[in-house]
C-alpha cells in the first residue's frame, strides 16, 4: 500500500470535510472535463498545464478539453469557473495571479479565499528578468542603475494586469526607485514576442521554455531569476537576492494549482488531487517540468489552501501599500 497516497488523501478529507463521501466520487469521471486557463495559448501556464493534463487524462480515462480564456490578470478565467456547475466536469487550472488580480482589479468576489476550492497545489516556477539585445545590459545591477537614471523611458512587458509578473515589477520598483511603463499583454507569449522585436524593454518572465531560445541566440538576455536561489534550469543566473544589494532576501514567482467551483463534492475533490500528484511524478511530466524550469509545491489540500491564503494576503497588502489599481 502507498502509505504517502494515503496520507494526502486523509488530508483532503480531513480539510474538505470528505467523512462519508467516498462513494460520490465513485463514477468519476464519466464524460469530458473542461479545464479553463486564464492565459494565451504558448504562454508558461498553458505549456504545463497541456502536458500535465494530458496524463490526467490518461489516467481519468476522459477526454480533458483545454479552453483558454485570457485577460484581465486571469480573472476572466476564474469568472468564468465561478458560473460552472459545481459536478468536477469544469475546473481551472489556475496561477498567482488569483491571489494578485482580484486586488488589483477590486474584485472582492473572486477572494480565494472564499470564491472557489482549492483541489490540489501543482508546480512553483520563478520569473527570469529578461532584457532585449538592445538593452546591451550585463547584470541586473547594471540594470536597475541603467532605468533608475532615466524616469519613464524604458517599458515593462508582462503577462497581464494583475499578474504575478506585474506585481513583482511594481514591488520591485518601488524597493528600488524606478520609474517604469508597464505595458500588460494577454499572456507571457505575446509580451516576450514583443520583447525581442524591440516593442517593450524587458520583462519578468515564467516561461523558461519560451525565454530559453532567445537567450540561446543573445536575443534576449537572462540578468537574474526572482526566486531567493537560483534556478537548477538555469544555474548561471544569479538569484535577485544574491545580485542586487536592495533586493536580499527578495523570494517571489509563479506558482500552478487545480481550483474547482465552490461546493463541488469534496470526494471529486480527492480523487482531482490524487491523480494529479500521481501525473506530476509520472517520467515524461517530470522531464517536460525541468525543460518548464519548474519544481514541484509537493503540498497536501490543507497546506494547499493555507499556501493560498497567505499568499493573497501577501500581494493584497502589497498592492494597497503601492497604491496599484489595474486599467481595464
Amino acid at each position: 500500500m502507498d502509505i504517502q497516497r494515503v496520507t494526502r488523501t486523509l488530508a483532503a478529507a480531513a480539510i474538505l470535510g470528505m467523512a462519508g463521501g467516498a462513494h460520490a466520487a465513485d463514477g468519476y469521471p464519466n464524460k469530458p472535463i473542461t479545464l479553463i486557463i486564464g492565459f494565451a495559448p504558448g504562454g508558461p501556464t498553458d505549456a504545463i498545464g497541456r502536458v500535465l493534463f494530458k496524463t490526467v487524462s490518461q489516467k481519468l480515462k476522459v477526454p480533458i478539453i483545454i479552453e483558454n480564456k485570457p485577460g484581465a490578470g486571469g480573472n476572466i478565467g476564474t469568472a468564468e469557473l465561478m458560473r460552472a456547475k459545481p459536478d468536477g466536469y469544469t475546473l481551472l487550472y489556475g496561477t498567482s495571479s488569483i491571489t494578485t488580480a482580484p486586488p488589483l482589479f477590486g474584485r472582492d468576489d473572486l477572494n480565494p479565499k472564499t470564491a472557489f476550492l482549492t483541489a490540489s497545489c501543482s508546480v512553483s516556477v520563478p520569473l527570469i528578468l529578461l532584457t532585449n539585445k538592445a538593452m546591451d545590459q550585463q547584470s541586473a545591477t547594471q540594470f536597475y542603475d541603467t532605468v533608475k537614471a532615466n524616469p519613464g523611458k524604458y517599458f515593462q512587458g508582462s503577462s497581464g494586469n494583475g499578474a504575478i509578473d506585474h506585481l513583482v515589477s511594481m514591488d520591485i520598483a518601488n524597493r528600488m526607485g524606478l520609474d517604469i511603463q508597464h505595458v500588460p499583454y494577454k499572456g507571457n507569449g505575446p509580451a516576450l514576442t514583443d520583447l525581442v522585436s524591440g516593442n517593450v524593454n524587458f520583462m519578468y518572465s515564467g516561461s523558461f521554455n519560451s525565454a530559453m531560445p532567445f537567450i540561446q541566440n543573445g536575443q534576449a538576455r537572462a540578468l537574474a531569476v526572482t526566486s531567493e536561489k537560483r534556478s537548477a534550469s538555469l544555474p548561471d543566473v544569479p538569484s535577485l537576492s544574491e545580485a542586487v544589494p536592495g533586493l536580499k532576501g527578495f523570494d517571489a514567482g509563479t506558482w500552478q494549482v487545480l481550483i474547482a467551483p465552490k461546493g463541488t463534492d469534496p470526494a471529486i475533490l480527492a480523487k482531482l488531487d490524487q491523480v494529479l500528484q500521481e501525473s506530476l511524478k509520472d517520467p515524461e511530466v517530470q522531464k517536460s517540468l525541468r525543460f518548464q524550469g519548474a519544481e514541484l509545491m509537493d503540498k497536501d489540500p490543507k497546506a494547499c489552501q493555507e499556501y493560498v491564503a497567505a499568499e493573497y494576503s501577501r500581494w493584497s497588502d502589497t498592492i494597497k501599500r503601492l497604491g496599484l489599481k489595474a486599467e481595464n
